[in-house]
Formats: structure tokens, C-alpha cells, sequence
């Protein structure tokens, strides 16, 4: 028996060898198993058999093959083609979309710009139901908390945690608490942590792990300066109230430098117009109560409330002893002769001083002796107080004393 041929021949060849008569003919030629039933045949078209071109016809061992025009119903790569999704915002729910409000759809309102319900948790805030929504932080401190209601615990609830870093937590600016809930140290960390709401007046300040009230000036230079008032005891002699305090002990101004040290302050030394300006200011400031020694005055805000006590020391000393400036202006460009000691806080700035513009005649005199200093007159008929004059003094190399002094923070080096 001969090997079978495989009908695989074209419709096409059939119809070059002139119609179907002869291709069947062929068939059979070809194959002795013609007319049998085999797997292999593919059964005839029952479509038209006329061998016309609008058409094609099969028979029996001969496979048929179809080019498609491109018009059918399925892809290029023979599947059907699924209809494209709606685009969210169409108004119409279409899956996987939670919903759909058209127009009205917004990540601040119910349904959100990608067609998902806008919940707690989401990282969006619902306007008029969720005041926060941070997502995977709700609930943690300083964010939101866990049902989008409010801030969770953070600075600024006046309630301290501690495990959190807090120091203090305050909405008052006065009570020594930054908005960062950490102790404010100054009145210069007072004014960058508060802005505008902090206001020219007394404040609590925390230094040397103790409480102090201070004078803070929120407007010369910028704002910042920090001043305290200190009374060794008073001059004025009440006998009919023994709370008073009397027999004052005066200090040098080296000595009161270490007095004002016991706070972490330094005497005060002008640096200047507007800095001597705000000292002035609080000198003067009648409810602004000395402290004395190691303790708080006993509540008299009058007592020695004035500048002529206050500012009658500054800390500005000789450069070299008996060396000055006579006749000049006192101040750091027209007498370098004198100066201010170096600040602890910033050892390596020199800092600029600024007492007057206006010459004394035979001031400040080359008596200075290196622990000297000058003693200040003031005018306090005038208001504000204006400085009246100054003199070198030379006791026993001991320079000006004065049972009363401003100390203040040197942490705000001038304008700016």
C-alpha cells in the first residue's frame, strides 16, 4: 500500500484544474479510503455550491482557508473586544468605581475624584464631617486622632507629655512656655516662638533651673531684650512698715556682674539707641518689682522704681587703664578706649556699645584704673528719662557703686 497523501490542496487548485467535477476526481486518485468516513476530512460547506467567486466551496480531503476583511466582530488576535469602562465622573456607578456624583465629585467632598467614598483614613479631608484625616498617622501624636475629629495628643493642648519631649504647654505667652512646649530661656526665644503676639511687658523666663520674672522689650531692635531689676535694699527709710527693706548693700559694677551671673545674666551694658531706649523703659516701668539677693522683692513694684537708680552702673569698663577717650562721644566707634567685657554666651563677638552721641566735657578722664567704671546721671524730670551725664570714678580702685543695677540675657547682640 502506498503512504496516504494528506488533503491539504487549496480550494484555489481545484478550481485552476476546471470546476468541481475534476477536483473530486482528483480526491479520489489520490486517495483509496474516498468516500469513507475519516477524521481527517473536513465535512462540506452548505453554503452556495456553485463555485462562484462571491463564494467558496469544500469537499470532502480538501480544506478550505478564509481571509478575513477586517469587519468581524473579534481583535486582531481573534477575541472579542470588551467594551471600555465609563470614565469616573460620569454620574454613573460603573464597577470597580464605589460611586459616582458627576460633577459634584471632589476629595474634599463625599465621593472623591477617583470614584471611592471618601472615609476616615483616606488621607483626604471630608468637608462638614472629618476636621483632619492623615491617613496612617491618625491616631499618633501630633496628628490627627482616630476618628478624623480633631488633632490627637500634640503641643499645644495644654496638657504636658512628657514622654513626648514636652517640657510645658501653654497658650499664654507670659508663663515661660514656647509654642514648641519647651521653656523659654529668654525673651529673644519668647519673641521668635510668639511673633506679635507677644507684647512689650513682664514675663516668666526659666534660667539655672529656677523661675524668673523679667522685663521683656518686644519692639526696640526687632525685639528680644530681656531685663531684670535687682535691689540689694532701698533708700527710702519707712520705719512705719518694717517689710520694708533697708540699709542697702551697694556693689561695683565688677561686682555686680557676679551678681547678675547667679541668674545667668551679665549687668547691662547698651548696645544701642534702641537698646538703651527699651532699658529706660523698663527701669521706669512701675510694675516691674525688683528681685533682691536670691529671692523675690516682697510685693512693692514702687520701691526705687526709678532710673536714676537703676541705670546709675552699665557695664562698660576701660580697655587699659589710664587710657580714654576725654571729650569724646561714648560710644564704640568714637571711644574704643572703653568697652563691653565679652558676653559668656558669645565669647569670641565683640560687641558694639552705644551710651550717648553727645560729648562731656573732660569725659570719660584717664583716672579709669582696670576695675573702674563711670556712675550715670539722668533726667528723669523728663519722660522718658534722658541721660544727663557721666563721670569716671576712681575709689580706692573701685569704679561707681550702686545698691540697685539692671541685669539682662546678652543673647540679642543689637538691631536686627
Amino acid at each position: 500500500m502506498h503512504e496516504r497523501i494528506l488533503p491539504r490542496i487549496r480550494v484555489g487548485v481545484a478550481a485552476r484544474m476546471g470546476g468541481g467535477v475534476l477536483a473530486v476526481a482528483l480526491a479520489g486518485c489520490l486517495d483509496r479510503n474516498a468516500g469513507l468516513d475519516d477524521p481527517t476530512v473536513v465535512e462540506p460547506s452548505t453554503g452556495d455550491s456553485s463555485g462562484s467567486s462571491s463564494g467558496s466551496t469544500t469537499f470532502p480531503g480538501i480544506m478550505t482557508t478564509t481571509v478575513d476583511s477586517g469587519h468581524g466582530g473579534s481583535d486582531s488576535d481573534g477575541t472579542t473586544a470588551e467594551p471600555a469602562p465609563e470614565p469616573c465622573g460620569n454620574g454613573k456607578i460603573d464597577p470597580p468605581e464605589l460611586c459616582d456624583q458627576g460633577e459634584a465629585n471632589s476629595d474634599a467632598g463625599e465621593c472623591t475624584l477617583a470614584c471611592r467614598w471618601n472615609v476616615c483614613g483616606d488621607g483626604r479631608v471630608h468637608l462638614g464631617d472629618e476636621a483632619c484625616d492623615d491617613g496612617p498617622d491618625n491616631g499618633k501624636y501630633g496628628h490627627c486622632d482616630m476618628k478624623c475629629g480633631g488633632p490627637a495628643e500634640r503641643c499645644g493642648d495644654l496638657s504636658v507629655q512628657a514622654d513626648e519631649g514636652e517640657q510645658c504647654d501653654s497658650s499664654d505667652p507670659h508663663f515661660a512656655c514656647l509654642k514648641e512646649c519647651t521653656w523659654a530661656t529668654s525673651c529673644t526665644n519668647i519673641k521668635a516662638s510668639w511673633g506679635d503676639e507677644a507684647k512689650t511687658g513682664l514675663y516668666l523666663i526659666r534660667r539655672m533651673s529656677q523661675f524668673l520674672t523679667v522685663w521683656c522689650d518686644m519692639d526696640a531692635d526687632g525685639g528680644g531684650y530681656t531685663f531684670v531689676k535687682y535691689a540689694s535694699g532701698t533708700v527710702l527709710d519707712d520705719m512705719n512698715d518694717p517689710q520694708y527693706p533697708f540699709n542697702p548693700e551697694p556693689l561695683t559694677a565688677v561686682e555686680a556682674e557676679q551678681k547678675c551671673g547667679y541668674w545667668g545674666l551679665r549687668l547691662f551694658a547698651p548696645r544701642s539707641p534702641g537698646h538703651l531706649a527699651a532699658a529706660v523703659g523698663a527701669a521706669n516701668a512701675k510694675q516691674f518689682a525688683p528681685i533682691q539677693k536670691d529671692t523675690l522683692f516682697p510685693p512693692y513694684p514702687e520701691i526705687d522704681s526709678d532710673v536714676e537708680g537703676y541705670l546709675s552702673i552699665m557695664g562698660v569698663y576701660p580697655v587699659t587703664p589710664g587710657t580714654s577717650c576725654v571729650g569724646k562721644a561714648l560710644n564704640s566707634e568714637d571711644c574704643p578706649e572703653w568697652a563691653i567685657k565679652p558676653d559668656p554666651l558669645h565669647p569670641d563677638v565683640v560687641l558694639p556699645y552705644w551710651v550717648s552721641d553727645t560729648s562731656i566735657a573732660n569725659q570719660p578722664n584717664t583716672t579709669a584704673c582696670a576695675g573702674c567704671s563711670l556712675f550715670y546721671h539722668w533726667n528723669i524730670v523728663a519722660q522718658p528719662p534722658q541721660l544727663a551725664g557721666y563721670i569716671t570714678i576712681n575709689m580706692m580702685n573701685k569704679g561707681a557703686i550702686s545698691s540697685h543695677f539692671l541685669c539682662e540675657l546678652g543673647d540679642k547682640l543689637g538691631p536686627g
